[in-house]
């Protein structure tokens, strides 16, 4: 499983209109079976004032990027995301991933394992502690 967050920045103007269209009512349907479809396991936003943090996992993030690329939902509505946005991530198809600023892990903690960050596998090393 592959996870990662990058950092987004809202205009100001459109912070309210962020928050609302991710409502339960008003989020596309359409667009919650795309992450389904393309792999996605978890998705969580964080939003404080314009700056958003996207923490998202998939068995494979790439292929994830890959299949919204060629969502005709997905492509709509990162199309009205981004125009919302001051820094918002853009699919690179020659890499097949995305170009972003990424928040960098400090700490892991999951079901009594601690996990450390290891720069030079980029990768974590896990230790059970129950």
């Amino acid at each position: 499983m592959e996870h990662r967050a990058y950092l987004m920045r809202l205009k100001k103007e459109r912070t309210a209109d962020y928050i609302d269209i991710h409502r339960k009512e008003k989020i596309w349907r359409s667009v919650v079976e795309g992450l389904i479809q393309a792999g996605y396991r978890k998705m969580i936003i964080f939003q404080l004032g314009q700056d958003i943090i996207l923490f998202e996992e998939a068995e494979s993030l790439q292929q994830a990027y890959q299949f919204l690329a060629k969502d005709e939902t997905s492509i709509k509505w990162d199309s009205m995301i981004g125009e919302w946005m001051e820094r918002y991530p853009q699919f690179d198809e020659i890499k097949g991933d995305i170009d972003f600023e990424e928040v960098p892990v400090v700490l892991y903690f999951e079901n009594g394992e601690l996990r450390h960050y290891d720069e030079r596998v980029r990768g974590f090393e896990e230790e059970r502690l129950c």
